[in-house]
């Protein structure tokens, strides 16, 4: 069933979110269309053992290689923060920005390898297309393995160019604390039509494999671009009324034509992947969009449909409410033009505030940031990967360890949920859900330990904010004012 906004607001007005159609609220009926599917994946699954899906990815390219000799060797350090020159950098960008669109598309041209910009040009250049691994190594004076050399997606199935559908499939899967977590987002987007969910999670599954997503958790904030990171365009602050993690998305710090589209795409998906794994134990996370001091030139419209496909298709159903704070009359515009790549449930979650007074319907002022005249004093901000913090990722023996306890897991998962859909109408079907339960608890601490070896450190790992659950745990609000 379609929801409503009313009823998504209402919600928020009462404090008390609506649990039906969740995992462990879910009626006769759509338990019955939780089984349904299961039944589905599974034999779809099974008929498919030994189907390698091919990888073809558009995120993983890699930035054009220049060459910043002139600039002179820096002189090496063991101090990465180097916060001085990013800071005036960062203002000699912005200066060029402001500049307007002749000096925008001056940047683009400098960028080519056609032309020949000055010192002061390469080094706005180097800026914006220097990745974390690039920065880390220009400080320490030479490379530094911050990831193994060679990357593989499995002990099983070694190939890089293709993707074991069966892994792709529960690797995804298990990243949550339960699998029906993930799995019933595909009933509630498709109305909890058995048949249009098992096409979109198929869907998934082949652009989790054709992206190489695997591989973008494995290299993680390594390979990204180190401007977008340092930007803060969006981090997690807190939580929303509901409790659910809110991500406040500074939209006028997105200037795509200061950055690499494909880079910035790249960057999005990775901050999606990332939510995945930190809110494990989350059906839905909020996201507080601040369009104050908009313009056009922050969301060009492939990027907004890009980004639109994501939470529709990709990741759908995992927000909880979408906030846009907009001052600007040119979003009328602007909205106009991106409404009708929205599906009827994701259009029911976007709320429109034009005040702060009007986002407290959906955020406390404890947990609005003081920019916005909160009282949340909390900035994750970013933190420089540390030259030793993936050493797990270079144990060979180890990962292959803790594969194989990953696959006796799934194996585990996998046999009690045939038993569960087998026996669903008998007397003993609470049993066999409560043993379906149990390995899922075992699955799901086992693909935190496989994660060890085969995803990169995050920044929210870095600043101590992840608990040993694998969840995030933000700080208590300390401000006296808030009380």
């Amino acid at each position: 069933m379609t929801i409503s906004q009313a009823s998504v607001v209402q919600e928020y007005k009462t404090c008390v979110p609506d649990t039906s159609g969740s995992p462990g609220s879910f009626n006769r009926e759509e338990l019955y269309k939780l089984k349904e599917l299961w039944q589905h994946i599974l034999d779809f699954l099974d008929n498919n053992k030994e189907t390698e899906l091919q990888v073809n990815s558009t995120l993983l390219q890699r930035r054009p290689a220049s060459d910043f000799s002139e600039l002179g060797q820096h002189q090496p350090s063991d101090d990465l923060t180097d916060a001085d020159e990013y800071e005036e950098l960062t203002r000699n960008a912005w200066r060029l920005v402001n500049k307007g669109e002749s000096s925008l598309r001056k940047l683009s041209i400098l960028s080519s390898k056609k032309s020949k910009p000055s010192g002061k040009d390469k080094q706005l250049i180097r800026l914006i297309t220097e990745t974390t691994q690039d920065y880390i190594d220009r400080k320490m004076g030479h490379h530094v393995p911050l990831l193994p050399e060679d990357y593989f997606p499995s002990f099983q199935h070694k190939s890089k160019t293709t993707r074991n559908l069966i892994d792709v499939f529960w690797t995804i899967a298990s990243a949550k604390q339960h699998p029906d977590i993930w799995i019933h987002r595909f009933l509630r987007s498709s109305n909890w039509d058995v048949s249009k969910a098992l096409k979109s999670i198929q869907d998934v599954l082949k652009w989790r494999a054709a992206e190489a997503i695997d591989q973008l958790n494995w290299e993680g904030e390594v390979n990204l671009g180190l401007n977008e990171l340092r930007l803060g365009i969006s981090e997690i602050i807190g939580h929303d009324r509901l409790g659910c993690p809110l991500m406040y998305v500074k939209v006028r710090k997105i200037m795509l034509r200061n950055q690499q589209e494909h880079a910035f795409k790249r960057y999005l998906v990775h901050q999606f992947e990332t939510l995945q794994h930190v809110t494990r134990k989350h059906q839905r996370i909020s996201m507080l969009y601040d369009f104050t001091g908009f313009s056009m030139e922050n969301t060009p419209l492939h990027l907004v449909r890009f980004l639109i496909e994501l939470g529709v298709k990709q990741y759908a159903e995992c927000t909880s409410i979408l906030v846009l704070l907009v001052d600007s009359w040119l979003f009328e515009n602007f909205w106009n033009l991106v409404k009708g790549f929205l599906d009827a449930n994701l259009s029911a979650r976007i709320v429109f505030a034009k005040t702060i007074e009007q986002v407290l319907t959906f955020v406390d002022k404890e947990q609005l940031p003081e920019e916005l005249n909160g009282y949340n004093e909390f900035k994750a901000g970013f933190k420089l990967p540390k030259v030793n913090e993936n050493s797990p990722m270079f144990d060979a023996v180890k990962r292959e360890q803790a594969e194989q306890e990953w696959r006796r897991r799934v194996a585990e998962f996998d046999s009690a949920t045939r038993k569960w859909y087998r026996h669903f109408t008998d007397d003993i079907c609470d049993h066999y859900a409560a043993e379906r339960d149990k390995a899922a608890l075992a699955l799901d601490k086992a693909e935190r330990e496989l994660g060890k070896y085969t995803r990169a450190c995050n920044s929210y790992t870095r600043l101590g904010l992840v608990d040993t659950d694998g969840c995030l745990r933000l700080p208590q609000n300390t401000n006296p004012l808030h009380k």
